[in-house]
């Protein structure tokens, strides 16, 4: 008995000291920021640069910085698009909601889901200046 017990505790040491050297598992990567924009032409001057959901009351969140990297003032006009799990839309669209961002600019967009049923968005941009496809 004491043998087993002794085979047990070197097999549970061994294996204690393997797991301690395992190198950490980096998180999966999420969906990126392209996959969530539709961007009606190619927008020259200003950028996505940060995109956050999360889930908080049952309602999607959603925060996006925008930052203009022209010295330049840049009109944007930006709406939601809300889908649920399968894709389809589950809001009526959206008015066009202006924006101004100054020169060097950075500023955020948030929004809050209408509906409990939203499990996903696009975010659709505009912007006067914008390159056509």
């Amino acid at each position: 008995m004491k043998r087993h017990l002794y085979s047990l505790g070197i097999l549970l040491a061994t294996s204690v000291h393997a797991f301690a050297q395992a190198p950490e598992m980096a998180p999966s990567p999420g969906p990126s920021i392209a996959s969530k924009l539709e961007e009606q032409g190619k927008m020259d001057y200003l950028q996505v640069t940060d995109l956050r959901a999360t889930k908080r009351d049952n309602l999607l969140r959603i925060q996006a910085e925008i930052t203009n990297t022209h010295a330049g003032n840049q009109q944007l006009y930006y709406r939601f698009k809300w889908l649920d799990r399968d894709g389809f839309s589950v809001w009526d669209e959206e008015p066009w909601k202006p924006m101004t961002l100054y020169g060097n600019q950075k500023q955020f967009i948030n929004a809050i889901a209408p509906t409990f049923k939203a499990a996903d968005f696009r975010l659709l941009l505009q912007s006067p200046n914008n390159t056509a496809n």
